[in-house]
């Protein structure tokens, strides 16, 4: 270890006649450890919340949409073998869309009704929370939202009334036509705007009703991250007459607010470290008082600038470093309690998940460090020259 880390260490350990400065010095290392602390833990709890929508949304959504720039795609099966050769897709497969009302009693509601089959959506199993997915398969049965369900007051088996516009025709042209339909299951996505809009049927019971082709054709991949090179190589593949967007453009507005949300809050409390890093400016320049003696004794035997002000660097870093630990530390191990235990809980019926979600990412925590270690160093530089410019023959001729 060379002289100046050794002197610099030293002076961290006060005398007695030094108490307070070695108080501040305890203050500035829990000052930064606090900010270092809450800056993880929020990080944590907002990278969790991103992950839960982002996880809500690839549940029920499709990864990449095939649409057709004509309209209706006429006759999809073709289509669907020549996506289902592009690499990476697991699932493809044609769907109905379209705008409806329900009525039950009194009750009535608009729709989204979406035309599926069966043995397509075995992926959204989980999110069936009364009934089956196989109730597709039996003529006029749906599946229905869990919002709407509470809404209209039904229960699995119960048996309302469907208003498709344009479903049927009579003399005066296109009209409404009623279908009564029976509840096979109810599901929960977690996101309010589908659970109280959407209901399921099966694609064969949407064409009988409606003479229309598929709307488009959804797919689903192994990686959803890749979805961008997915689509281009399904375009490829399926011709000119489409396009495709993919589960990340159509829910761009969304992740770019919490992205922005999480720079802007990662920003404020960044500014508690900053804050914090005054205690180490206030500790060292009390320091660089009380050691005036000490450093006009090195520079007469000839130490340099550059080593008084590795000195006191040294001791402001040594500080912003067990700020660091301790606070990366403590973040993390708050953020694996909360994630075990679930201790922090949520009402479901306004958040829809029990409790608070957290997710602990390295690089974050590694960022958190690495920026409290810049804050720190830059907050050493000036009590830090302060003591380089002391003149020893001045010093030593009044202390």
């Amino acid at each position: 270890m060379d002289y100046e880390t050794n002197i610099g260490l030293r002076y961290l350990r006060s005398k007695r006649k030094e108490a307070f400065i070695s108080f501040t010095t305890w203050i500035a290392v829990v000052g930064i450890a606090i900010g270092v602390m809450a800056l993880i833990i929020v990080i944590a709890v907002m990278t969790g919340f991103q992950n839960e929508i982002r996880e809500r949304i690839l549940g029920i959504n499709p990864h990449v949409l095939l649409l057709s720039i004509d309209g209706d795609i006429k006759k999809p099966e073709g289509l669907v073998d020549k996506i289902k050769q592009s690499d990476g897709v697991t699932h493809a497969f044609p769907f109905i869309t379209f705008q409806a009302m329900v009525q039950s009693g009194r009750q009535l509601s608009g729709v989204a009704v979406k035309g599926l089959n069966a043995e397509d959506i075995g992926f959204m199993g989980k999110l069936i929370k009364d009934g089956s997915i196989n109730a597709l398969n039996n003529k006029n049965n749906i599946l229905i939202g869990k919002e709407l369900a509470k809404h209209m007051g039904l229960l699995p088996g119960d048996v309302f009334t469907v208003m498709v516009p344009f479903g049927g025709y009579s003399p005066m042209g296109a009209m409404p036509e009623t279908v009564r339909v029976k509840i096979g299951g109810i599901f929960e996505t977690g996101m309010y705007e589908i659970d109280n809009t959407l209901i399921i049927m099966s694609l064969r019971d949407v064409e009988s009703i409606m003479d229309i082709g598929a709307t488009g054709i959804e797919v689903k991949l192994k990686d959803a991250y890749r979805a961008d090179e997915a689509r281009k190589d399904i375009l490829k593949r399926v011709g000119g007459n489409y396009f495709a967007r993919t589960w990340i453009e159509m829910n761009k507005n969304l992740f770019s607010a919490l992205k922005l949300e999480k720079i802007a809050m990662f920003i404020i409390l960044a500014l508690i470290i900053f804050v914090a890093s005054f205690n180490i400016i206030s500790s060292l320049i009390m320091t660089v008082m009380e050691k005036k003696k000490d450093i006009a004794i090195l520079k007469a035997m000839g130490a340099k600038k550059k080593s008084i002000m590795k000195i006191f660097m040294v001791e402001g870093v040594t500080i912003g470093v067990f700020g660091a630990m301790i606070g990366s530390v403590s973040g993390y191990g708050i953020c694996e309690i909360i994630r075990r235990y679930k201790i922090i809980k949520l009402p479901e019926d306004i958040y829809y998940i029990s409790s608070l979600p957290v997710k602990i990412s390295f690089f974050d925590v590694g960022l958190v460090a690495s920026v409290t270690m810049i804050i720190c160093i830059l907050a050493t530089l000036y009590p830090s020259y302060k003591a380089s410019k002391i003149d020893p023959v001045e010093t030593l001729r009044y202390e």
